[in-house]
């Protein structure tokens, strides 16, 4: 007669689709001791309100929004244990995924789980027959950007964010024996000259998340209607040259008790006689405006506004360098 005895099978390790009935709490408190550090006050807080969210029950947690932000992506489970974490976002253009929440549990780094749950992404995207896969990270993580380097990502670019508060800005003087350009209204017809304007300055991938619409500047009586309705507004500010070309772009936007947000836009050989007269104009319209936080994205190696940045009262919060895999399909 042969006796056994149950055995009690130990979790496994390794990667895995994360599953939202029973991961989240986990997920949330990895992605708070990984992230805490580099987020502002406002995002600490709503991490930790959805964290405390995710503890009650797994089914109204369902319905929560930032929920449906978790569902496509991979966890790392150490022996029951979630230590590792990466997300993945769809976008409006079809192909295009966002890996975001890239999270290893400090106390398991370096021992390759990056870049495994990195391998599933893109075996999972490619089954999706997508075509690119793009993230954003930390300037200074410079083992983070090897990793992804190694993994076939180019760089794109990196942007800093700038914040104020319209309480806080200063203005900017302008410099003597400098003749100030005229600075005037978008006109109605010329929203496609401001698009193509931004396009060539910018590249497309280094607006977050998504990719600029092609009618972003275009104001019609209906959008001016709707945005007083929900209490928003936009205003776009160009300068021109001898041939009616748009050569510089100042965009403001406001929205109820959301922090103004603003881009500039300069042809790269008129930058020096531009920028300052942008900037200025800028915060002059902001002191116009409700008395909110501003915030501002810009390419870091912009030396001539980020000095007129600082001047102005900006502080920056920190540089993400952008990346992007193209897929073979």
């Amino acid at each position: 007669m042969i006796i056994t005895s149950p055995t009690h099978e130990q979790p496994k390790s390794g990667p895995r689709p994360i599953n939202l009935n029973r991961d989240v709490p986990q997920v949330l408190k990895l992605l708070e001791v990984v992230f805490s550090g580099t987020l502002d006050v406002e995002g600490q807080r709503m991490l930790s309100n959805s964290a405390r969210a995710s503890e009650g029950s797994s089914f109204l947690w369902r319905l929560n929004p930032a929920a449906g932000k978790l569902a496509l992506g991979f966890v790392w489970e150490e022996h029951g244990r979630i230590v590792g974490n990466v997300t993945v976002l769809t976008t409006k253009v079809p192909g295009r995924y966002l890996v975001v929440n890239m999270a290893v549990h400090p106390e398991y780094r370096r021992q390759g789980i990056a870049r495994l749950l990195m391998a599933q992404v893109q075996k999972m995207v490619q089954q999706r027959h997508g075509r690119q896969i793009l993230l954003q990270v930390v300037k200074e993580n410079a083992p983070a950007i090897a990793l992804y380097k190694s993994l076939g990502f180019v760089t794109l670019g990196s942007m800093t964010a700038w914040h104020s508060s319209v309480a806080r800005l200063r203005p900017i003087e302008p410099t003597p024996d400098m003749p100030v350009p005229r600075i005037r209204e978008l006109r109605g017809h010329e929203w496609q000259k401001a698009f193509a304007l931004d396009r060539m300055c910018l590249h497309p991938d280094l607006n977050w998340p998504e990719v600029l619409p092609p009618d972003v500047y275009k104001t019609t009586l209906w959008g001016r209607f709707a945005n007083f309705v929900n209490g928003r507004r936009a205003e776009s500010w160009v300068t021109d040259d001898e041939n009616n070309q748009l050569t510089g772009l100042l965009h403001i936007a406001s929205e109820w008790a959301q922090a103004h947000t603003t881009l500039i836009r300069v042809q790269p050989a008129r930058q020096g006689q531009l920028t300052r007269p942008l900037v200025a104009k800028m915060v002059r319209r902001l002191q116009q405006m409700p008395r909110r936080n501003v915030r501002i994205e810009h390419p870091d190696h912009d030396e001539l506004m980020n000095d007129l940045l600082r001047t102005a009262n900006f502080t920056p919060r920190r540089t993400l360098t952008h990346m992007r895999l193209d897929l073979d399909i």
